[in-house]
This record gives structure tokens, C-alpha cells and sequence, in this order.
């Protein structure tokens, strides 16, 4: 990827990218589910303010009388969820056209691309780990018990199936939560292309089985998809003419930008590692505390 800032973008490509900045970083702030350690300390105050915020939108706004007062419980499609889903959308849609009134002059955003970018690929990496760490030790989809099992099939729900069927194969779990993890492929710029195209499959498997077994984890795999999409944006027309034209291509790395001072460039280094070790580290203790259970 170039990051040269003397390139000049168009109007079109400007305004798409100072929406799509504004409504990634809120949705992962307040969709965080989860995905950075420690995270949940530093979004408490953001949280508790949309949890006041919301209701009232829904009520006073939207005079929506459905009970939109049950907050974000590991479900994505409560109608908490989705008002502050349209929250965020309208934020991000008013936000970004005084952005644009007011820095209309600007040539290019490449360095906020960048680190846009950078933020989009741990966010999809550490939330598809977290998954894939689960179902190495059959967590996330237990086995079905006795009682399942002598469950009438017409008694099950969408969901039941499909969680009583994906349960059953040890090996299965497995190689899903294999797959997941290679998200981690992500988190270095030489295979974020490679890693993109995987996790982009992967969530479309995620999102059929949550759409048609009606799993209510819809949004969160929804996002994972389209921010899968959005990291191979820039791909695109080598990938087209690979897979379509069988030309030949060349997958470019994503360049950081220049960082002139070392001090910088050693603090955000050191920076990766902590983030990095630190969520080892909550994958360590949680699968310990799942085997204690």
C-alpha cells in the first residue's frame, strides 16, 4: 500500500473514507464484544453513557415502545443492539459531512488509513482468536447431552440444531477453531492480504449459520465479514484480474507511514508486543478457568 500523502484522492474516495473512519472506530468502541483485552476498563464510561443515551433515542426519537431497555448480554440482535446500531450510523453520517465542510482542502488520508487499518485487522484477529481458542477445547458448541439427544427433532429450536450439530464432532470443533485462529495472520502487515481472504471466508460461514439457524450473534458477524471485505479493498483489482482474467499480479504490503523519530518506532513496536502478550496471556487465563469449570 502506498502512503504517500502528495496522491491526490478523489471527492468520492475522501467522503468514504471519513464516514467509514467515523463508523468502524464507534462500532468497535461500543461493539467491542469483547476483542481487546482489557478494553471493557477503558469503554465503562462510553457504555454507561449509551446505555442512558439509547433508551431514551428509542423512546423520545423513535417512539419505539418494544423493549429496547435489555442491553448488549453476549446477543447482537437485541433491539438495544440495533438502535445503537442506527445511532452510530447517524453519527457517523452527520459527523462526517462537517468533516468534510471543514477540511474539504485536504489531498489525502493515507496515514489514517493506515492506522484505520491497523485497528480494523486486531479487532477482526483477536475477536476470531477469541472464538477459535473456544472451540479447540470443544467450549463454545459442548457435545449434546442425554437430554438433547432424546430431544424430539421437531422440539428444537434453529439454533439448537444447528449448535447440536456442529457439537457433536470434536475433530469439527477443531478445525474450526483452527481456521479461526489463523486470523492472527492479520496482525502482521506482510500476510494481511492471506489473512483477509481467510477470515473473509470464515465469516461467511459464521453469518449463514447465525442468519438461517437464527444464532443471535448476527451484527457481530456481519461486521467481521464486511470489515474483512474492507481490508481487501486494495487488493481488489490484482485479485480481479487473478482470479477472473488469469493475469498475473503482485499483492503489495501495506507501508507504514515514514516515523522519523526511533523512540517512536521502538515505543509502537513495544506497544504490539504488550498488546499482543496481553491478550495471550487472557487466552491462557480464561481456557484455565474453562478447564476448572
Amino acid at each position: 500500500m502506498n502512503t504517500d500523502d502528495s496522491i491526490l484522492w478523489t471527492s468520492a474516495h475522501k467522503v468514504a473514507f471519513r464516514f467509514a473512519f467515523i463508523f468502524i472506530l464507534l462500532f468497535i468502541l461500543i461493539m467491542n464484544n469483547g476483542a481487546f483485552p482489557m478494553f471493557d476498563f477503558i469503554s465503562r464510561g462510553v457504555s454507561h453513557v449509551m446505555h442512558q443515551f439509547t433508551p431514551w433515542f428509542a423512546k423520545h426519537i423513535l417512539h419505539h415502545s418494544y423493549d429496547y431497555g435489555i442491553f448488549i448480554n453476549g446477543s447482537g440482535d437485541t433491539t438495544y443492539a440495533w438502535i445503537t446500531l442506527l445511532i452510530i450510523l447517524m453519527t457517523a453520517s452527520l459527523a462526517s459531512v462537517i468533516w468534510s465542510i471543514l477540511d474539504r482542502k485536504r489531498n489525502s488520508y493515507t496515514a489514517c488509513y493506515y492506522w484505520l487499518t491497523v485497528v480494523v485487522r486486531f479487532y477482526i484477529a483477536f475477536m476470531l482468536i477469541n472464538y477459535g481458542v473456544i472451540k479447540l477445547v470443544h467450549g463454545q458448541m459442548p457435545p449434546p447431552g442425554l437430554g438433547k439427544l432424546m430431544q424430539p427433532l421437531g422440539e428444537y429450536s434453529p439454533m439448537g440444531l444447528a449448535w447440536t450439530f456442529l457439537g457433536f464432532s470434536k475433530g469439527y470443533n477443531i478445525f474450526m477453531g483452527i481456521v479461526e485462529i489463523m486470523a492472527a495472520l492479520l496482525l502482521f502487515r506482510r500476510t494481511v492480504a492471506l489473512g483477509a481472504c481467510i477470515t473473509l471466508a470464515t465469516s461467511v460461514n459464521i453469518m449463514t449459520i447465525n442468519y438461517f439457524y437464527d444464532v443471535p450473534v448476527k451484527m457481530i458477524s456481519t461486521a467481521l465479514f464486511l470489515l474483512s471485505i474492507f481490508l481487501l479493498l486494495p487488493y481488489m483489482k490484482t485479485l480481479y484480474g487473478l482470479f477472473i482474467q488469469g493475469r498475473h499480479g503482485q499483492l503489495t504490503v501495506f507501508n507504514r507511514p515514514k516515523i522519523d523519530r526511533a523512540w517512536k518506532r521502538k515505543s509502537l513496536f513495544i506497544l504490539k508486543i504488550a498488546i499482543i502478550a496481553l491478550f495471550i496471556l487472557q487466552q491462557i487465563v480464561g481456557l484455565s478457568t474453562r478447564q476448572k469449570c
